[in-house]
């Protein structure tokens, strides 16, 4: 009985993160950057915005300035 229940609870979890949402890449990069200048403040927003320049002139990836 106890390992019916155990099973049912895993596969509860189970479907429960594959319903997570999935990001794109600017909006992963928007909350990592975030993060930084929370913690870097205003030096680290200049380190992102410098990162962030470099990236599109590349053209890596197109990402909006913080």
């Amino acid at each position: 009985m106890e390992a019916s229940i155990e099973n049912m609870e895993l596969k509860t979890q189970n479907n429960n993160t594959e319903a997570k949402q999935s990001f794109s890449v600017e909006e992963v990069f928007d909350r990592i950057d975030d993060k930084f200048i929370r913690f870097y403040g205003e030096y680290g927003r200049k380190i992102v915005n410098n990162r962030r320049s470099e990236w599109n002139q590349e053209g890596i990836v197109n990402l909006k300035m913080l």
